[in-house]
């Protein structure tokens, strides 16, 4: 969602430094030397300004130096513009920490010299209270936002008003309250419908699509998003155009309604290249080759992903590439190049370790267990799995403890506000607190429930999936064993086959060389022969045993006399292969094989039944 903090810094910075409009930093810094006191203070002050975003680390010394020079001058207002400028160049540099400090101490002077009803004040608690947003400190930014918001509403500061009713907004979309998220966006674009500003009407519809694209209601999202994108064109901003089409095509890709969504992609990607935007135009070349990757379109979805990586990793933005570097992943996945794909995912997956990108980790880690999987290469899949299975875990334990803390910090806070309403109130309605306890214990009791059963839920679809990872990661072993086992076998075959093979050579050759009869060489090639039915027949009980386990060990069990050539005769009855069909393979007559039936029917106590000898093979 867009922050509406910015738009709002932008205007503070045009009224702290309208002195200074048409001055240049090198213009600045040119005055800059040799100047003394006050005068320095306030160029300081200036360059740190400009400096603030594009090189945050120079805004930070200068304002430190005019932060020093406010303070031994006792100069406030100076002093708070330095404080101010320090919190914004160390948020640029996502020093988040410490910005919030600089931020506070910024609120703190900003009191002293304009007042606690001042819009500047309330605009410093409130980017306060954004700081502690952005290190998820939830509770502490609504705190801080609501202050805001109390000041801004006594005392008329509307766009302080509808940007704090935003900000709101937003933490109730992290806390899964989305119909709560609606309302307070409704409540700043009335603001701003009023005030009648079209950038920030275009920007609420926008925020409220995001809020229904994120709720999972696709439909309703579509209806703002279009809205939204109407007054972007009106107003002729094209970056905000490109966001809104952009955001569109997230929604129809959701929606598997892919025509349409590379429609909007490719709008959004043309007027991110006349803009030059070379950041937002491998994003949106990325959105184009995932989409046609849902689409199985490999080839296009290759020629986008192979256009957007160059400008992603010309820009270093970790987050954008470890997103690209899982697409290609999941390219080479379907494609069936494996290495490939293994190659890719394991990039992806170092920069989420290290930046902490859970999703993506938990998303690589699955696509290395497929890629593995496909390769044959079932430990390395098994590794995979587990850590997997460890990082979701992870990832549950901690949402599950944030959401306990979420939901026990807005009960205390609730409990607190309505205790102070009944203080206020005259002695006759004191009776009324017993209650309002009553309704505070019940409502304990509800949040306690619910998230009882969210945690039991929880707990039982992890349960569920820590079974189903077990079970697979027992296929995966027991398939590498069989792999095994038959290889192990099928060495051993070559082995007996060559032994016997040579064995046979070296008693022909002595059988020709003592020059003996025409039946002495039958009997030797019969011999050949007889091996190499037995080994075949081998083989066969190795591949009949790895489909058939349970019948060998329910025959085995229940008929323990059975000689080797009934067991054999067992495994051909119960493929219901016919007479005629099992003398053909074991080279006997068919009467032998009706009389070795007769005998088996014998040994399986089935000489006085009626029923089927095969039929009981098959249902043993």
């Amino acid at each position: 969602m867009v922050r509406r903090r910015h738009v709002l810094l932008i205007i503070w910075s045009f009224l702290l430094s309208y002195a200074g409009i048409g001055e240049t930093p090198d213009t600045i810094e040119m005055r800059l030397q040799g100047s003394q006191g006050k005068a320095r203070m306030e160029l300081l002050n200036k360059l740190a300004e400009r400096y603030r975003e594009e090189s945050p680390e120079r805004a930070i010394s200068m304002a430190k130096e005019a932060l020093v020079l406010a303070r031994e001058a006792n100069i406030q207002e100076e002093e708070a513009k330095a404080l101010f400028y320090l919190a914004e160049a160390a948020f640029n540099l996502n020093r988040i920490e410490e910005s919030l400090k600089y931020y506070l101490l910024s609120a703190e002077v900003k009191k002293i010299v304009t007042g606690a009803e001042s819009e500047e004040y309330a605009r410093m608690i409130g980017d306060a209270g954004f700081c502690y947003f952005s290190l998820d400190r939830y509770q502490e930014a609504m705190d801080l936002y609501h202050q805001s918001l109390e000041i801004s509403l006594n005392n008329g500061y509307e766009a302080q008003v509808a940007s704090m009713y935003s900000n709101i907004g937003t933490i109730y979309v992290h806390w899964g309250e989305y119909g709560k998220a609606i309302g307070h966006n409704t409540l700043a674009l009335e603001i701003d419908r009023r005030r009648s500003d079209s950038v920030l009407i275009s920007i609420d519809m926008n925020n409220i699509g995001k809020i229904y694209e994120q709720w999972g209601k696709l439909d309703e999202a579509i209806v703002w998003y279009l809205e939204s994108l109407e007054i972007a064109r009106r107003v002729g901003n094209p970056s905000m155009i490109a966001v809104r089409l952009n955001n569109l095509g997230i929604v129809y890709k959701m929606q598997q309604r892919y025509e349409a969504a590379l429609d909007y992609f490719q709008q959004a990607l043309e007027l991110e290249r006349q803009e030059g935007n070379m950041v937002r135009i491998g994003r949106r070349l990325s959105y184009i080759g995932s989409t046609y990757l849902d689409m199985k379109n490999y080839p296009s979805a290759l020629e986008y992903l192979n256009q957007a990586l160059p400008l992603l990793a010309e820009m270093d933005l970790p987050a954008d590439l470890a997103r690209i570097y899982h697409a290609f992943g999941s390219y080479y996945l379907a494609t069936g190049k494996f290495t490939q794909a293994t190659g890719w995912f394991s990039k992806s997956l170092d920069l989420a370790y290290q930046y902490n990108l859970k999703p993506l980790q938990i998303g690589n880690l699955e696509g290395l267990t497929s890629s593995y999987e496909g390769g044959g290469d079932y430990r390395s899949a098994l590794k995979t799995m587990r850590q997997m299975t460890g990082v979701r875990d992870s990832v549950f334990t901690r949402e599950s403890n944030v959401r306990l803390a979420e939901f026990q910090a807005r009960f205390e806070n609730e409990k607190i506000r309505l205790e102070n309403e009944v203080l206020k109130k005259d002695a006759r309605i004191k009776r009324n607190w017993y209650i309002i306890s009553g309704f505070i214990a019940l409502t304990a009791v509800v949040i306690l429930l619910a998230i009882i059963l969210i945690l039991r839920l929880r707990s039982r679809n992890l349960h569920q999936e820590r079974e189903m990872a077990r079970e697979k990661a027992d296929r995966l072993q027991l398939e590498l064993e069989l792999k095994n086992k038959e290889l192990a076998f099928k060495a051993m075959s070559i082995i007996q086959k060559n032994e016997s093979v040579a064995g046979v050579l070296q008693g022909l050759e002595q059988a020709v060389k003592n020059g003996e009869s025409v039946e002495s060489l039958n009997q030797i090639l019969e011999s050949l022969r007889t091996t190499d039915r037995d080994i075949s027949w081998k083989e066969f009980e190795v591949r009949f045993t790895q489909v058939h386990k349970e019948f060998y060990d329910k025959l085995n069990h229940r008929f323990s006399n059975l000689t080797p050539n009934e067991r054999k005769l067992c495994a051909f009855l119960r493929l219901n292969m016919t007479t005629k069909d099992i003398a053909a393979i074991t080279h006997q007559s068919v009467h032998s094989i009706n009389v070795a039936r007769t005998r088996l029917r014998k040994k399986l106590n089935l000489s006085n039944s009626d029923e089927n000898l095969i039929t009981f093979l098959i249902n043993l």
